[in-house]
């Protein structure tokens, strides 16, 4: 019977890791499921469906069952049984990916220590486990943190299984996707180019894994200055996956919608609404409205309409996907929070500062709470606030926010992450 004992990746579209306020999106091929004969019938059921579910971005429905999962198996097996922990680790992933941090945080440390005791700490359901850590940890802004647990998982699971093993490149792909989340390029770039290697020789420069890595040096390199570079990658990858794996793919879609961020990150606004428009539709069609995937397009399909400057149909997009992220995610998911932040900036540009004041007030509350105050997408969301004070001329208020904008962000960012120098100019222009 089978246990799928997810390790969790770091994936753009249903973790979002932002450039500027543009989120882009990084994949990485699944585990193979862990063959087990513990596990009873029901519970493989209630897993298989859990999963399938939760690859659909319904997640609710996919929560109950994986609670059930968890649920039969302690009772049935005990609590620190191999297929028990797994199926914890399971229900963390997804409550992780609903944004209940808190609880996820728990129930992987729960299994960390269990894993560590029961199976020891150079086991791959162990090293998933920190790997899964990492990523909570990493999500609530404690990036050192998930560097160190990241490294000793990487390093850990190459001496037990290989620098090319498939979960030792999962392990790679993370650490380098933390390290340009924190800035340090110079130390992401060989990592990400040696994870390509590996994979151009162990699957072969079409493979979608191997796509997957090109994509994420492109998100590298782009974050550090050198846009020409990672443009020839994009188009490469979405013409690769276009022809290998077919024009509505979600991982064609996924490239699309980066190609896109791409377009409107340096620029060039009209492609990018052309592009975004097509992914959007196609995200609908082939994923469904509600889906994680279709909701992060429409939050920067808004920004793309609005630089074009189509504000009432970016108005329309903005408050659309605020609502959908409601109904789908929650009103307390970051997800949700950032969506709102992005409507505040349109009705911001718009000459709305009222209901973009209550929308940015309020999600800065909602990302203090969720993320902390040094997160990467809380202190975005603070900067966008300031630029509307010091667009109302409340100064005193402006300088305010940017004192705990500068407080935070010397507290996560490094000294030369392009958000940080950001942040500083805009100090230097309210003295």
């Amino acid at each position: 019977m089978n246990t799928a004992d997810r390790i969790n990746r770091s994936r753009l579209v249903i973790l979002t890791c932002l450039m500027g306020m543009l989120s882009f999106s990084t994949a990485c091929k699944k585990t193979d499921p862990v063959i087990s004969e513990a596990s009873p019938v029901d519970s493989d059921i209630l897993e298989e469906q859990a999963l399938d579910l939760q690859e659909k971005g319904d997640y609710l429905p996919a929560e109950a069952l994986f609670r059930q999962c968890l649920s039969a198996r302690t009772q049935a097996l005990g609590p620190e049984d191999i297929d028990t922990l797994s199926a914890k680790n399971n229900l963390a992933n997804l409550l992780h990916d609903r944004g209940q941090n808190a609880e996820a945080l728990q129930l992987h440390r729960e299994c960390v220590e269990a894993r560590e005791r029961t199976l020891g700490a150079a086991h791959p359901h162990t090293l998933a486990s920190f790997n899964n850590l990492a990523l909570i940890l990493k999500a609530e802004g404690d990036f050192a943190g998930s560097e160190a647990l990241q490294r000793r998982a990487w390093e850990a699971m190459k001496q037990e299984a290989g620098a090319a093993a498939p979960d030792t490149l999962s392990m790679l792909n993370n650490l380098a996707n933390t390290l340009s989340d924190m800035g340090k390029y110079a130390e992401a770039e060989p990592l990400y180019r040696e994870l390509i290697e590996h994979l151009e020789s162990l699957v072969g420069s079409e493979h979608p894994a191997t796509l997957a890595g090109r994509g994420n040096l492109a998100n590298l390199l782009l974050r550090k200055g050198d846009p020409w570079a990672a443009s020839t990658i994009y188009s490469q990858c979405l013409e690769t996956r276009e022809r290998v794996q077919g024009k509505e793919h979600p991982e064609t879609l996924l490239a699309l919608h980066n190609y896109a961020a791409f377009k409107l990150e340096t620029g060039s606004a009209m492609e990018a609404e052309f592009l975004y428009r097509r992914c959007l539709s196609s995200r609908q069609k082939v994923l469904g409205p509600d889906h994680p995937q279709t909701l992060a397009t429409m939050v920067n399909f808004a920004r793309a309409l609005q630089q074009r400057g189509l504000q009432k149909e970016a108005e329309s997009m903005a408050r659309e996907s605020v609502a959908a992220h409601h109904r789908v995610l929650g009103v307390e998911h970051s997800l949700t929070l950032e969506s709102q932040a992005t409507l505040a900036e349109i009705l911001r540009d718009q000459g709305q500062p009222q209901e973009a004041t209550a929308l940015f007030e309020e999600a800065i509350a909602g990302l203090r709470e969720s993320l902390g105050s040094t997160h990467p997408t809380t202190l975005g969301v603070l900067y966008q606030y300031g630029l509307l004070l010091k667009l109302q001329n409340q100064t005193v208020l402006a300088r305010r926010i940017s004192s705990e904008l500068m407080a935070s962000a010397r507290r996560s960012l490094p000294e030369q992450h392009p958000e940080r120098i950001k942040y500083e100019h805009f100090v230097e222009s309210l003295r």
